[in-house]
Protein backbone atom coordinates (compact mmCIF):
# COMPACT_ATOMS: atom_id res chain seq x y z
CA UNK A 1 0.00 0.00 0.00
CA UNK A 2 2.84 2.38 0.89
CA UNK A 3 4.52 1.71 -2.48
CA UNK A 4 1.24 2.39 -4.31
CA UNK A 5 0.82 5.75 -2.57
CA UNK A 6 4.41 6.74 -3.43
CA UNK A 7 3.88 5.73 -7.08
CA UNK A 8 0.65 7.73 -7.31
CA UNK A 9 2.33 10.81 -5.78
CA UNK A 10 5.25 10.54 -8.21
CA UNK A 11 2.86 10.25 -11.15
CA UNK A 12 0.88 13.29 -10.06
CA UNK A 13 4.06 15.30 -9.47
CA UNK A 14 5.60 14.46 -12.84
CA UNK A 15 2.44 14.80 -14.91
CA UNK A 16 2.17 18.13 -16.79
CA UNK A 17 -0.33 20.59 -15.42
CA UNK A 18 -3.49 21.15 -17.44
CA UNK A 19 -3.08 24.13 -19.72
CA UNK A 20 0.73 24.19 -19.36
CA UNK A 21 2.25 26.36 -22.06
CA UNK A 22 4.29 24.80 -24.88
CA UNK A 23 6.42 27.81 -25.84
CA UNK A 24 10.18 27.46 -26.25
CA UNK A 25 10.94 31.15 -25.88
CA UNK A 26 9.35 34.60 -26.07
CA UNK A 27 10.47 37.95 -27.51
CA UNK A 28 8.86 41.39 -27.24
CA UNK A 29 9.04 45.05 -28.22
CA UNK A 30 7.11 48.20 -27.33
CA UNK A 31 4.73 48.63 -30.26
CA UNK A 32 2.92 51.68 -28.78
CA UNK A 33 -0.46 50.00 -29.27
CA UNK A 34 -3.00 48.68 -26.77
CA UNK A 35 -4.62 45.90 -28.81
CA UNK A 36 -1.56 44.06 -30.16
CA UNK A 37 1.04 43.45 -27.52
CA UNK A 38 4.31 43.20 -29.40
CA UNK A 39 4.76 39.90 -27.52
CA UNK A 40 5.61 36.83 -29.59
CA UNK A 41 6.15 33.22 -28.61
CA UNK A 42 7.98 30.43 -30.38
CA UNK A 43 6.48 26.94 -30.18
CA UNK A 44 7.75 23.73 -31.75
CA UNK A 45 5.57 24.21 -34.81
CA UNK A 46 5.18 27.96 -35.31
CA UNK A 47 5.13 31.54 -34.05
CA UNK A 48 2.32 33.03 -31.97
CA UNK A 49 1.37 36.65 -31.22
CA UNK A 50 -0.38 37.70 -28.02
CA UNK A 51 -3.38 40.06 -28.10
CA UNK A 52 -4.13 42.26 -25.10
CA UNK A 53 -7.62 42.86 -26.45
CA UNK A 54 -8.61 39.19 -26.69
CA UNK A 55 -6.20 37.92 -23.99
CA UNK A 56 -5.29 35.13 -26.36
CA UNK A 57 -2.39 33.84 -28.45
CA UNK A 58 -2.90 33.81 -32.24
CA UNK A 59 -0.71 31.82 -34.66
CA UNK A 60 1.09 33.41 -37.60
CA UNK A 61 0.88 31.64 -40.93
CA UNK A 62 3.56 28.98 -41.52
CA UNK A 63 3.72 29.42 -45.30
CA UNK A 64 7.33 29.43 -46.47
CA UNK A 65 8.88 27.83 -43.38
CA UNK A 66 10.94 24.64 -43.62
CA UNK A 67 9.09 21.37 -43.06
CA UNK A 68 10.70 18.17 -41.81
CA UNK A 69 8.52 15.08 -42.22
CA UNK A 70 5.62 17.47 -42.94
CA UNK A 71 6.20 19.26 -39.61
CA UNK A 72 7.31 22.89 -39.25
CA UNK A 73 10.70 23.27 -37.52
CA UNK A 74 11.54 26.57 -35.79
CA UNK A 75 14.19 27.03 -33.12
CA UNK A 76 15.11 30.73 -32.73
CA UNK A 77 13.11 33.97 -32.59
CA UNK A 78 13.93 37.69 -32.73
CA UNK A 79 11.58 40.69 -33.10
CA UNK A 80 11.71 44.48 -33.28
CA UNK A 81 9.16 47.21 -34.05
CA UNK A 82 9.66 48.49 -37.60
CA UNK A 83 6.43 50.55 -37.36
CA UNK A 84 5.09 49.49 -40.75
CA UNK A 85 2.70 46.74 -41.77
CA UNK A 86 4.37 44.84 -44.57
CA UNK A 87 7.72 43.26 -43.63
CA UNK A 88 7.21 42.52 -39.98
CA UNK A 89 10.50 42.80 -38.12
CA UNK A 90 9.92 39.18 -37.03
CA UNK A 91 12.70 36.66 -37.68
CA UNK A 92 12.96 32.93 -37.00
CA UNK A 93 15.46 30.19 -37.74
CA UNK A 94 13.67 27.32 -39.45
CA UNK A 95 16.05 24.36 -39.87
CA UNK A 96 17.67 25.51 -43.13
CA UNK A 97 17.70 29.35 -43.03
CA UNK A 98 16.67 32.52 -41.20
CA UNK A 99 13.23 33.71 -42.31
CA UNK A 100 11.47 37.13 -42.17
CA UNK A 101 7.67 37.37 -41.95
CA UNK A 102 5.62 39.54 -44.31
CA UNK A 103 2.21 40.68 -43.03
CA UNK A 104 0.69 41.44 -46.45
CA UNK A 105 1.42 38.06 -48.02
CA UNK A 106 1.31 36.17 -44.69
CA UNK A 107 4.44 34.37 -45.84
CA UNK A 108 7.94 33.75 -44.46
CA UNK A 109 10.85 34.64 -46.77
CA UNK A 110 14.32 33.13 -46.41
CA UNK A 111 17.48 35.19 -46.01
CA UNK A 112 20.69 34.11 -47.71
CA UNK A 113 22.94 31.65 -45.84
CA UNK A 114 26.15 32.91 -47.44
CA UNK A 115 28.94 33.15 -44.86
CA UNK A 116 27.30 31.09 -42.11
CA UNK A 117 29.15 28.09 -40.63
CA UNK A 118 27.43 24.77 -41.27
CA UNK A 119 26.82 21.70 -39.14
CA UNK A 120 25.63 18.50 -40.82
CA UNK A 121 25.21 20.55 -44.01
CA UNK A 122 22.82 23.03 -42.33
CA UNK A 123 23.44 26.54 -40.94
CA UNK A 124 24.67 26.34 -37.34
CA UNK A 125 22.43 28.91 -35.60
CA UNK A 126 21.72 28.76 -31.86
CA UNK A 127 20.04 32.14 -31.25
CA UNK A 128 18.89 35.30 -33.05
CA UNK A 129 18.68 38.91 -31.91
CA UNK A 130 17.79 42.09 -33.80
CA UNK A 131 17.51 45.80 -33.24
CA UNK A 132 16.16 48.67 -35.30
CA UNK A 133 13.91 51.70 -35.08
CA UNK A 134 11.66 51.98 -38.11
CA UNK A 135 11.26 51.29 -41.80
CA UNK A 136 11.50 47.96 -43.57
CA UNK A 137 13.24 44.95 -42.06
CA UNK A 138 16.28 45.73 -44.21
CA UNK A 139 16.93 48.75 -41.97
CA UNK A 140 17.43 46.45 -39.00
CA UNK A 141 20.66 44.96 -37.68
CA UNK A 142 20.34 41.20 -37.32
CA UNK A 143 22.72 38.93 -35.40
CA UNK A 144 22.98 35.13 -35.17
CA UNK A 145 24.83 33.17 -32.49
CA UNK A 146 26.69 30.12 -33.81
CA UNK A 147 29.10 27.68 -32.22
CA UNK A 148 32.10 29.66 -33.47
CA UNK A 149 31.12 33.35 -33.37
CA UNK A 150 28.36 35.95 -33.52
CA UNK A 151 27.47 36.74 -37.13
CA UNK A 152 25.95 39.96 -38.49
CA UNK A 153 23.75 40.02 -41.58
CA UNK A 154 24.50 42.56 -44.32
CA UNK A 155 21.29 43.47 -46.14
CA UNK A 156 23.23 45.12 -48.95
CA UNK A 157 25.52 42.16 -49.67
CA UNK A 158 23.03 39.56 -48.37
CA UNK A 159 25.80 37.79 -46.52
CA UNK A 160 26.67 36.91 -42.93
CA UNK A 161 30.02 37.94 -41.48
CA UNK A 162 31.56 37.02 -38.09
CA UNK A 163 32.34 39.50 -35.35
CA UNK A 164 35.82 39.06 -33.85
CA UNK A 165 36.02 36.76 -30.82
CA UNK A 166 38.75 38.92 -29.29
CA UNK A 167 38.25 39.10 -25.53
CA UNK A 168 36.00 36.02 -25.31
CA UNK A 169 37.16 32.94 -23.34
CA UNK A 170 36.98 30.59 -26.31
CA UNK A 171 39.38 27.80 -27.29
CA UNK A 172 41.68 28.84 -30.12
CA UNK A 173 40.45 26.02 -32.35
CA UNK A 174 36.88 27.39 -32.14
CA UNK A 175 37.70 30.96 -33.04
CA UNK A 176 35.97 32.13 -36.19
CA UNK A 177 38.16 33.11 -39.08
CA UNK A 178 38.10 36.90 -39.31
CA UNK A 179 39.97 39.32 -41.47
CA UNK A 180 42.89 41.21 -40.02
CA UNK A 181 42.47 44.34 -42.09
CA UNK A 182 44.03 47.72 -41.47
CA UNK A 183 41.56 50.21 -42.96
CA UNK A 184 41.85 53.99 -42.62
CA UNK A 185 39.86 57.01 -43.76
CA UNK A 186 41.88 60.18 -44.40
CA UNK A 187 41.37 63.01 -43.79
CA UNK A 188 38.93 62.45 -40.95
CA UNK A 189 37.04 64.72 -40.42
CA UNK A 190 36.81 65.69 -44.11
CA UNK A 191 35.06 68.37 -46.17
CA UNK A 192 34.39 67.09 -49.69
CA UNK A 193 36.48 63.99 -50.37
CA UNK A 194 38.54 61.40 -48.56
CA UNK A 195 40.60 58.28 -49.21
CA UNK A 196 39.52 54.95 -47.73
CA UNK A 197 42.64 52.80 -47.83
CA UNK A 198 43.36 49.28 -46.61
CA UNK A 199 45.61 46.25 -46.85
CA UNK A 200 44.61 42.96 -48.45
CA UNK A 201 44.70 39.56 -46.73
CA UNK A 202 47.68 37.45 -47.74
CA UNK A 203 47.32 35.79 -51.17
CA UNK A 204 43.99 37.51 -51.90
CA UNK A 205 43.64 38.51 -55.57
CA UNK A 206 39.91 39.17 -55.97
CA UNK A 207 37.90 42.41 -56.05
CA UNK A 208 37.32 44.73 -53.11
CA UNK A 209 33.89 46.30 -52.59
CA UNK A 210 32.78 49.24 -50.51
CA UNK A 211 29.25 50.31 -49.52
CA UNK A 212 28.63 53.80 -48.11
CA UNK A 213 25.86 54.41 -45.55
CA UNK A 214 24.70 57.53 -43.72
CA UNK A 215 24.14 57.75 -39.95
CA UNK A 216 20.59 56.39 -40.34
CA UNK A 217 21.84 53.27 -42.12
CA UNK A 218 20.61 54.31 -45.57
CA UNK A 219 22.67 52.99 -48.45
CA UNK A 220 24.22 55.75 -50.58
CA UNK A 221 26.78 54.23 -52.92
CA UNK A 222 28.50 51.00 -53.93
CA UNK A 223 32.06 50.96 -55.31
CA UNK A 224 34.26 48.12 -56.59
CA UNK A 225 38.00 48.08 -57.23
CA UNK A 226 40.36 45.38 -58.48
CA UNK A 227 43.85 45.78 -56.93
CA UNK A 228 46.55 45.24 -59.54
CA UNK A 229 49.19 43.03 -57.91
CA UNK A 230 49.24 45.26 -54.89
CA UNK A 231 48.90 44.54 -51.19
CA UNK A 232 46.81 47.68 -50.78
CA UNK A 233 43.61 49.16 -52.17
CA UNK A 234 42.14 52.66 -52.09
CA UNK A 235 38.67 54.13 -52.65
CA UNK A 236 38.07 57.83 -53.37
CA UNK A 237 34.32 58.33 -52.90
CA UNK A 238 32.87 61.67 -53.98
CA UNK A 239 31.22 62.90 -50.79
CA UNK A 240 30.48 66.42 -52.08
CA UNK A 241 26.89 65.31 -52.85
CA UNK A 242 26.08 64.55 -49.23
CA UNK A 243 25.38 66.86 -46.31
CA UNK A 244 27.67 67.17 -43.24
CA UNK A 245 27.36 64.34 -40.74
CA UNK A 246 28.64 60.87 -39.90
CA UNK A 247 29.12 58.22 -42.59
CA UNK A 248 29.96 54.52 -42.50
CA UNK A 249 32.13 52.71 -45.04
CA UNK A 250 31.69 48.94 -45.16
CA UNK A 251 34.57 47.15 -46.88
CA UNK A 252 34.09 43.65 -48.29
CA UNK A 253 37.18 41.61 -49.14
CA UNK A 254 36.10 38.13 -50.20
CA UNK A 255 34.06 36.77 -47.29
CA UNK A 256 35.46 39.32 -44.83
CA UNK A 257 33.96 42.64 -43.76
CA UNK A 258 35.33 45.74 -42.07
CA UNK A 259 33.38 48.91 -41.24
CA UNK A 260 34.86 52.30 -40.39
CA UNK A 261 33.26 55.70 -39.86
CA UNK A 262 34.21 59.23 -40.89
CA UNK A 263 32.69 62.65 -40.27
CA UNK A 264 31.98 65.26 -42.93
CA UNK A 265 32.16 68.88 -41.76
CA UNK A 266 31.10 72.22 -43.28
Amino acid sequence: MKRLIIALCATLFLAPLAGAQKLQTVAAYDNQSSYTSGLYGLADTGVFRYSWYYHEWFPLENTGLTRVNDTIRVSALAVYNNKINNSSGIFVFSDTAVFNYNWITATWYALKNTGLPRLFNKPDIRMLTVYGDSGSSSNSTLFALTDTAVYRYSWFYQEWSPLPNTGLPLPVNKAAKTAEQAVTAWPNPFRHALDVRGTLPENYTGPVEMAVFDAQGRWLEHLVTQPNRSAEYVFKPDMSRWSPGMYFFEIKVGSFFKTIKAVKIE
